[in-house]
């Protein structure tokens, strides 16, 4: 069996493509598969994953019709054969020993997953080591519910936990295949949260390899955007939905916070990119927001104590659905942006 199967969802990044893939040749560890999906590409990104297939026997390509990021993942994932399954996005590379060293702290501890750092590499100014606010090492079940499992979803200052992007981790085939872990077609954004959070439960153990910038993480112009999504708010609607589904009755823990404070978090990114749109769209919007009852039912009772008194005032103002004080409030904050 390989030891490690690499995932690449591919669209439209013909100028970070063969980056990508370089870095995936140049693995220490040689007993990889790696499997770049084109997910309907409109630009060259197919004919260069077809020539680096037709290159070397341990690239797959594998083409479909566009259905997200969500669904080129799932396509990758039923095409793996690897022991162990990493993700890799097609705009990103990594360190040449990434795989290695990760699949022999997987290997050596026994764990269901392992997670390293990355290195974050803004389109302007310095690259920096982006490290999460956990120890380092080795954790549990015990250890999972005790300190990841009070921000396993959303932490109490309407930000996300520890275990978000799926990029810098690499899971055993087996452990996925096992809790029927996979992602959410229908959500085509933000789909990490979601499966993180759901591995990030089921797992009975992972290591966390604080300190070793493996993944480089790229801000690249054209590829990450703040700007106003059309139907984004009921893209995050069903991924609320989802994790209800799966989160609100489990029985050996209690999400109900975190299930509130992950709808508001999406809430207030919505109504905050509607600074793109024209005033009356804008309030448009920011009213159809409010009036989901998704969001009234999350804004009552929700403790909001470890969250910021300016991010308070905004939600205080979303419980009275005051959406003109919200717009004035986002046209004053881009104003002074």
């Amino acid at each position: 069996m390989l030891k490690v199967s690499i995932v690449v969802p591919v669209y439209n990044t013909e100028k970070y493509l063969e980056r990508c893939v370089q870095s995936l040749l140049a693995q220490t560890l040689h007993e990889i598969e790696i499997i770049l999906v084109d997910d309907g590409a409109t630009d060259s990104s197919p004919e260069i994953c077809d020539r680096y297939a037709q290159e070397y026997g341990f690239v797959k390509a594998v083409h479909k019709a566009n259905g997200g990021l969500s669904s080129a993942r799932n396509a990758g994932m039923k095409a793996a054969s690897g022991e162990y399954i990493g993700f890799v996005d097609s705009d990103d590379d990594v360190e040449p020993d990434m795989y290695q060293k990760m699949y022999e702290c997987a290997h050596r501890e026994g764990v269901d997953f392992v997670m390293s750092d990355y290195i974050r590499i803004p389109s302007e100014g310095d690259s920096y080591l982006k490290t999460l606010p956990i120890r380092g090492g080795l954790y549990q079940k015990e250890d999972i519910v005790k300190d990841i499992y009070p921000s396993l979803i959303m932490a109490g200052n309407i930000d996300y936990g520890p275990l978000l992007s799926v990029w810098h981790c690499l899971y055993k085939r087996d452990f996925l295949e096992k809790n029927n872990l996979y992602f959410n077609e229908d959500v085509r954004w933000s789909e990490d949260n979601i499966f993180s959070a759901k591995a990030g439960y089921c797992a009975s153990s992972f290591y966390y390899m604080k300190g070793s910038g493996l993944y480089h993480y790229y801000q690249n112009a054209g590829t990450i955007t703040t700007s106003y999504r059309k139907g984004a708010w009921d893209v995050y609607l069903t991924m609320h939905r989802h994790l209800q589904k799966h989160f609100a009755d489990v029985p050996d823990y209690d999400f109900t916070q975190q299930l509130k404070w992950h709808l508001i978090y999406y809430a207030c990114n919505c109504i905050g990119q509607t600074a793109a749109l024209k005033e009356e769209q804008q309030k448009e919007e920011i009213r159809r927001i409010l009036e989901t009852d998704e969001l009234k039912k999350a804004l009552r009772h929700v403790d909001l104590s470890q969250a910021s008194r300016k991010l308070r005032v905004q939600i205080d103002l979303m419980k009275l659905r005051q959406a003109g004080l919200l717009q004035k409030m986002i046209q004053r904050r881009n104003s002074h942006a």
